[in-house]
């Protein structure tokens, strides 16, 4: 079975996506989804769309893909999931590893799905979430359709993937460019979409004054992704195994949502019954789409790419349209223009400038129709774009949400003159059965089969409308027309409460249970007058020269260093790379240093292949622990370590996150040593968690973003040669992006560094273990010279409330909504 899966931003979108044939629909309540401006129901009528999706043999998944902060998940999440899971909700879709032990212990039997915001990019992973309740996973987006495959080979469990709708730049959940810039986090469903925003893309780094004063040009949308299609894909992806198909689009309207799932519906269909020769995707389907929405056209994802300009939407990051008209000739202040295609009343037309104009009339394709200039400068050849096709949204509309599909039940009802009544009424294996005393023998004209048919099937106002009914009647009876209605309603009633307590109705939540001392302590003990060293440190470096920097200033202060993956070397350059390599980790072993690699961002094929390779095995071994960024890297590595047999640290990084307590008990259970608090949450938040064993970030560029795109190649044209872009946004910030060619990513920084130098007292009081400076696109002297100043600054007892200039506390003080 292949399940084709449709987003609902609202009730009126769900029933559209019902009557339009998808077989389940994922929606948002008034918490914790990732689409919080959604309009998403409340608790009313959200339980009323689960009844509507189960009284059609739908079903119905609830998101809480965000991340929960210690007190919403553990005062807030419990009654807010109770009703809806008590009225039979299917499943949720999850983000948060504490929200996944909280749902797992508390709600029994409900599905869980992990969300593409916990990135999971291989069967390790897949197997790992098994392993916790997670019946089904959905993948990043960026993985092709091979490395779906092999997940679904390897491990069996459900697989779950976009095939339609919007595309995010970066690997969804390691995104907090909206997050840092504005305070709108991805993780908590308010992304303000900085990657549809323009920017240039420079060389260098320009001077401050030549910022101030550079060149007005055009900026592309280069960080803009078409939307995904994949409706030539389909046979391929339904082959491959994948168990539901997921269309993306929870703030588009109705309409859209009906269009979409209606043609999708319709070639999943087609190829389940034909097969592949017979398949092949009709063109006034595809303007459908188009029409409905599109950026430019459509990709087909990365299912068959791994990348590439072909996908980007680099001229406009909103809907295009499709090419209505012509321009012919311009005269006085008009211009004639030929309808490319079939052109209706209220059709909005968009010229190049963004303006618009609305027809009055409707026009043949190959006619001409005259349109008013006004203050658009129009020319011989220009094109306007369709932008709204009133006449295809009034038919949706009309079709799927004005009007309510209704299910086909049989009925059998039995009018004995001797005994009561009886109504059986069946739909699919669910059937009910109801009586009453309603006949008598007929004074004047008997009750006829017919005049009873017609009175049963008036099943206006229900969900219902029989497909068969079979009457048996004595003869001679009087039958009550009340009584006939009221006999109709008990049944239909009895079948509907039938039908939502098979589908999970009634079932009760395991009360919850407050939490004791030992899991509430917060672990910040530290006196902010102690002379004591209430922290280590650890440097993250990504070049050597950084790393001699560290050796000549802070050798004797440095705990740990953490060597970045690129520093193992391109695929050109390894055995340079690995005797370098080697050589520094053992003057790291001289000085007292521990060791560890800081693995590459996502992990993919390729990245396993470089983690796999047995000239870099034989550095793993020689390090002290691990930085891990991913699920899929703390699964493959828990792996490595046991085949190998060696003793190494597991620490987490801020992206496998632990915003609250549960999240941090689950990474500890799969073998965390070290977990680095979050980067969104403030100190104040950051308290509330324990912070034993755990590491702070105090300086650094900030990852805003990972992603499977390359700015050179998309921009400039592949140079298999790492390096370091720079992105300009329209208000001169420059954000350093780091081209990781060994692995095929792109890292994205933030234009300033994190300097949490003046906040030493609300680091003591937090007290971790660690305090760790990243050193990214730094020289050696500077990172020398920041060295320096941070070990006046936190490591001995200099003015604590110095603050520096080009630089962001990010979230420490002030949090994400």
């Amino acid at each position: 079975m292949i399940e084709l899966l449709a987003p609902a931003g609202s009730y009126e979108s769900l029933q559209a996506a019902v009557n339009a044939g998808a077989d389940a629909v994922y929606i948002g309540g008034s918490r914790f989804g990732a689409r919080a401006y959604a309009d998403n129901p409340d608790e009313t009528h959200l339980n009323l769309g689960i009844d509507y999706c189960h009284l059609h043999g739908r079903k119905i998944y609830m998101t809480v893909n965000t991340l929960l902060k210690e007190k919403e998940l553990e005062e807030m999440l419990h009654s807010y999931l109770a009703p809806y899971y008590e009225n039979g909700l299917d499943g949720v879709i999850v983000q948060d590893f504490g929200v996944m032990e909280l749902i797992r212990q508390y709600f029994p039997g409900l599905e869980l799905h992990s969300s593409t915001q916990m990135t999971v990019t291989s069967a390790e992973a897949a197997e790992l979430l098994m392993d916790y309740g997670v019946t089904r996973v959905v993948p990043a987006r960026e993985l092709s359709l091979g490395e779906i495959r092999t997940i679904i080979e390897k491990t069996g469990i459900e697989v779950e993937t976009f095939v339609h709708g919007a595309m995010c730049y970066c690997y969804s959940g390691q995104c907090l460019f909206s997050s840092l810039l504005g305070g709108r986090s991805g993780n908590r469903g308010r992304c303000a979409q900085p990657c549809r925003l323009p920017y240039t893309v420079e060389e260098q780094k320009r001077a401050g004054a030549d910022r101030r004063n550079g060149e007005k040009k055009r900026r592309p949308y280069v960080l803009s992704m078409k939307d995904m299609c994949t409706l030539d894909l389909l046979p391929d992806l339904i082959d491959a195994g994948i168990s539901s198909f997921k269309i993306e689009g929870r703030m588009k309207r109705p309409e859209y949502t009906a269009g979409v799932v209606s043609i999708y519906r319709n070639y999943i269909d087609r190829y389940c019954r034909d097969g592949r020769t017979a398949y092949h995707v009709e063109e006034r389907d595809r303007r459908i789409l188009l029409d409905l929405y599109n950026r430019g056209g459509f990709s087909d994802g990365y299912y068959k790419s791994a990348n590439g300009k072909h996908m980007m939407a680099m001229e406009r990051p909103n809907h295009l349209g499709t090419k209505a008209a012509v321009i012919r000739s311009v005269k006085a202040g008009k211009a004639s223009a030929v309808a490319a295609e079939p052109l209706y009343k209220r059709d909005i037309l968009e010229f190049s400038s963004g303006d618009e104009t609305v027809l009055t009339e409707d026009v043949k394709e190959g006619s001409a129709f005259s349109v008013r200039q006004g203050k658009t400068k129009l020319a011989a050849g220009s094109v306007l774009f369709r932008t709204k096709s009133e006449k295809l949204l009034e038919e949706l509309r009309t079709c799927y949400v004005t009007e309510n599909t209704r299910e086909k039940i049989k009925g059998d009802l039995k009018i004995f003159s001797d005994s009561p009544a009886i109504l059986k009424v069946s739909w699919r294996d669910v059937s009910v059965s109801v009586s009453s005393d309603l006949a008598e023998p007929a004074k004047a004209a008997p009750a006829s089969e017919e005049a009873v048919r017609r009175q049963m099937q008036k099943t206006g106002g229900t969900p219902f409308e029989f497909e068969e009914l079979s009457i048996r009647l004595d003869q001679g009876l009087f039958i009550p027309v009340k009584a006939l209605n009221e006999l109709r309603r008990r049944g239909l009633e009895a079948l509907t409460e039938e039908i939502l307590k098979q589908a999970g109705k009634g079932r009760i939540a395991v009360p919850l249970q407050k939490r004791g001392r030992a899991d509430t302590e917060t672990g910040c003990s530290a006196d902010v007058n102690s002379s004591r060293q209430p922290y280590r440190l650890s440097v993250l470096v990504s070049s050597w020269e950084q790393l001699d920097a560290v050796f000549e200033t802070a050798a004797s202060l440095t705990d740990t260093v953490y060597l970045d993956s690129i520093l193992l070397g391109n695929a050109g350059e390894p055995e340079a790379a690995h005797s370098q390599m080697r050589a520094y980790l053992q003057k790291m072993k001289q000085y007292g240093i521990r060791r560890f690699l800081s693995c590459p961002p996502v992990f993919r094929g390729r990245d396993k292949e470089l983690l796999s390779d047995a000239a870099v095995v034989s550095l793993l071994k020689e390090m002290d622990g691990f930085l891990l960024h991913t699920l899929d890297q703390m699964a493959f590595f828990r792996k490595l370590i046991r085949k190998y047999d060696f003793h190494a640290e597991l620490a987490a990084d801020s992206s496998l996150y632990a915003y609250n307590r549960r999240a941090q008990h689950f990474l500890r259970s799969l073998g965390a040593d070290r977990l680095t608090l979050p980067e969104e949450l403030n100190y104040r938040e950051l308290g509330q968690l324990d912070c034993r064993g755990t590491e702070l970030s105090v300086y650094g560029y900030q990852v805003l973003m990972q992603s499977a795109q390359c700015l050179v190649k998309n921009t400039k044209g592949c140079r298999k040669t790492p390096c370091i872009l720079y992105l300009r946004d329209r208000k001169k910030a420059e954000f350093p992006v780091l081209n990781r060619c060994n692995v095929c990513c792109n890292t994205i920084y933030n234009s300033v560094p994190l300097k949490l130098c003046g906040c030493k007292k609300e680091i003591l009081q937090l007290s971790p273990e660690y305090l760790r400076m990243s050193f990214t696109i730094e020289s050696g002297r500077e990172t020398a010279r920041i060295l320096k100043r941070y070990e006046g600054l936190l490591f001995s007892g200099a003015d604590t409330e110095q603050t520096e200039l080009d630089g962001t506390r990010g979230h420490f003080r002030r949090g994400v909504e």
